[in-house]
């Protein structure tokens, strides 16, 4: 059986090599491995851990060695990301294990890369003991550089910084080195919240609540992977973001309406938005993609959602059939994503801002065919899960423009027990984000109103 630290370094050069995510990798070793929920958890850290800090990780590599990052062995390059991470940034395990562990696993996939994979990591430490302290030794390498010291990609904190103030900057980043907490939304359509959460705690799961929404829970204690307990199985409850949560709060759908959910998989809001109408009515739910369509009927039919329709559309196609037809539309478009980098840190490494030039006219499209589903008087709300304005508040805008038939209508913000700064004012618009509240992702909602007629 392969061990945690040597599959962990394996990920790490898929996700930066290949543009794998995080996700799937930890989904395939996890799965895999049959590890022990320790070895579970160390995989798990040494993964998250050394990509939530790799620029900076590789900054050190490529000062000790006198390589760079990209011409080193990619076997050896793994094991010394991850050993890094352990040294300077866990004090768990003692560095002599650290360091002979790395050079035995080595040895074992490239063993002409183990002597290489020594020297270095002693002389890491070798610098590292000169100052014996954390800080020190990393503002040496970081040298006052947000990039190497968040280990973000110039071009995101550049774009930060057109649309939001230094602190505000500094707060995103810094949260963004977090691990995020684990949420999830308790199925109400199978029980009240207290018997749901007496049955988790049957499976070795502890929530406490999450006082923004009578659903909305924290995991903080699993005795086991939680989609694999009896509790998920049951489906008694979904593994969903608050930001998500929130979005489906304020399309407030109602039982007996017609809703579309116009990209709609995994099925994270099209099985919330079931639960809010509590089975009752007609959900429409799209994607471009098959594949992640089967996500939403295998989620639908745990929690026990009747009410889905499924079909494979093009949300930036006009759907004629459509027009006029539905109570609310929720157009969750794609986007790039950077309000999620907490729960994939790979984002703010593998990608360039050429890679996003096209979204803003593709979430237009999108919003503008998803529009005439709309009934005189009904509901579109538009999300992002980025925090970049040429995405959001610019879509919106251009929308509005050639729209005059839609109106901004106000968010319901009471829900949201903390101090909002006056740039979060309700217009109808609102950028959440760790700077709001730490346990928010990036997030943008845009709530319309279709005039009646």
């Amino acid at each position: 059986m392969i061990k945690p630290r040597l599959a962990a370094g394996i990920s790490i050069e898929n996700i930066m090599n290949k543009k794998s995510f995080s996700n799937n990798e930890s989904a395939y070793w996890l799965n895999k491995s049959k590890w022990p929920a320790e070895d579970q958890r160390l995989y798990i850290r040494l993964l998250y851990g050394s990509l939530e800090n790799l620029l900076l990780i590789d900054k050190i590599i490529e000062m000790v060695s006198g390589r760079k990052i990209s011409k080193i062995d990619s076997t050896a390059r793994g094991m010394i990301r991850i050993s890094i991470y352990q040294l300077i940034f866990s004090d768990r395990i003692p560095a002599y294990a650290v360091i002979n562990e790395a050079v035995e696993l080595t040895k074992q996939k490239k063993p002409k890369a183990a002597g290489f994979v020594n020297a270095v990591l002693r002389g890491v430490l070798r610098e590292y003991d000169k100052v014996n302290n954390k800080e020190v030794f990393l503002e040496r390498y970081s040298d006052k550089s947000l990039s190497l010291q968040y280990s973000h990609s110039n071009w995101i904190i550049r774009k930060l910084k057109q649309d939001f103030s230094e602190n505000q900057v500094i707060e995103i980043l810094k949260y963004h080195q977090e691990p995020p907490a684990l949420t999830i939304r308790l199925n109400l359509m199978k029980g009240d919240a207290q018997s749901i959460i007496d049955q988790l705690k049957t499976d070795g799961i502890l929530v406490k609540p999450f006082s923004w929404m009578q659903e909305s829970y924290i995991v903080h204690k699993t005795d086991q992977l939680i989609t694999s307990t009896n509790s998920y199985k049951k489906g008694l409850f979904h593994i969903q973001s608050i930001v998500s949560m929130l979005a489906v709060h304020w399309l407030d759908p109602q039982p007996g309406e017609v809703v579309v959910d116009v990209a709609a998989a995994p099925g994270g809001k099209t099985t919330h938005i079931c639960q809010r109408m509590n089975n009752q009515g007609k959900i429409i739910a799209r994607d471009i993609s098959s594949t992640r369509l089967a996500q939403i009927k295998e989620h639908a039919s745990r929690l026990g959602c009747n009410i889905i329709d499924i079909s494979v559309k093009n949300g930036a196609e006009h759907d004629e059939n459509m027009n006029g037809k539905a109570d609310r539309v929720l157009v969750d478009v794609p986007c790039s994503s950077m309000g999620m980098i907490r729960k994939k840190p790979e984002l703010k490494l593998i990608y360039k801002e050429v890679d996003f030039t096209q979204l803003p006219a593709l979430q237009e499209r999108i919003l503008e065919n998803s529009s005439y589903m709309v009934k005189p008087g009904g509901t579109l709300l538009y999300s992002t899960c980025t925090y970049f304005s040429d995405e959001n508040v610019s879509v919106v805008s251009s929308f509005l423009a050639k729209n005059p038939e839609f109106q901004l209508q106000h968010l319901n913000v009471d829900l949201l027990h903390c101090d909002l700064s006056p740039a979060m004012k309700d217009d109808g618009m609102m950028q959440l984000g760790p700077h709001v509240h730490p346990m928010l992702d990036g997030f943008f909602v845009a709530k319309f109103v279709r005039i009646q007629d």
